[in-house]
């Protein structure tokens, strides 16, 4: 799950997977990313059933894992099913691409949070790797430049300025919650994604136009959050100012309100 620009992108890309390409951060764009972040957290009204349940499955799932492995220190972010973008633009699970949900899917995404991290680059030996994935970013310089001292070969392919401000998101797919239901002892289908950081702002953005109300058309009301939404995750080739540099980007849509009897009955 790599960053890379494409330059000139023409012709059908190859099977390999990566993570959504994105432009590089600079610091302008680090502040602004933050600002957004700020805004994405679940604050859904209280009173809305379809938060607490999905907010439930995300804690009991991490509860138990957490349970499970008592007193190892494991970081479920490190240990997760990721779900990522493949170079045809498909959202696919990183370890397994023939689960393979197209150029779109439907998801509520229950919980999240910023995270200053790295990623592998594409084809070097640490490719699908995620090196760092820390709270704070004086700690991901830290476990950086430890990693870097462990792994001397490495400082030609990254540095403390390759450290980016994304946001760490878990999606659990609308169909999941059937299965879930049907099966109460198995493990819920839930992934981890990495927004890049165009993607991180377009994802504040969109959480405050869904709770400033703009999606009423949808049924959705104002102040609503968007661990209360069902959001379709599609993915678009975006270019930036130079029209030579293109990269896979992720839109989002609000497709209406969760509705947990939707998809148990």
């Amino acid at each position: 799950m790599s960053e890379q620009k494409n330059i000139n992108t023409t012709g059908e890309t190859t099977p390999e997977t990566t993570e959504a390409a994105d432009v590089q951060t600079n610091p302008a764009q680090e502040h602004v990313a933050e600002n957004a972040i700020a805004t994405t957290a679940p604050k859904a009204v209280a009173a809305q059933p379809a938060t607490t349940y999905i907010t439930n499955l995300l804690a009991n799932m991490m509860d138990d894992f957490i349970a499970a492995n008592a007193g190892l220190d494991v970081d479920f972010v490190y240990v997760g099913n990721w779900l990522v973008i493949n170079k045809k633009g498909c959202f696919v699970e990183k370890d397994d691409e023939t689960v393979n949900y197209g150029d779109h899917i439907d998801v509520v995404v229950g919980q999240g949070e910023k995270r200053w991290s790295l990623w592998g680059l594409q084809n070097s030996p640490e490719d699908g790797q995620l090196i760092v994935a820390c709270r704070e970013k004086a700690d991901a310089e830290e476990m950086l430049t430890a990693w870097l001292n462990e792994h001397p070969e490495a400082r030609e392919r990254y540095s403390l300025d390759d450290l980016e401000l994304r946001y760490m998101a878990f999606v659990v797919p609308v169909d999941a919650v059937a299965e879930s239901v049907k099966d109460p002892d198995s493990i819920p289908r839930v992934y981890l994604m990495s927004f890049a950081p165009t993607a991180t702002i377009a994802w504040g953005k969109y959480a405050m136009n869904v709770y400033s109300g703009k999606y009423k058309t949808s049924g959705i009301k104002a102040r609503t959050g968007v661990a209360s939404v069902v959001t379709r995750f599609s993915t678009k080739e975006m270019k930036g100012k130079d029209p030579s540099v293109s990269w896979l980007g992720i839109e989002f849509e609000a497709m209406g309100m969760f509705n947990p009897e939707d998809y148990t009955k």
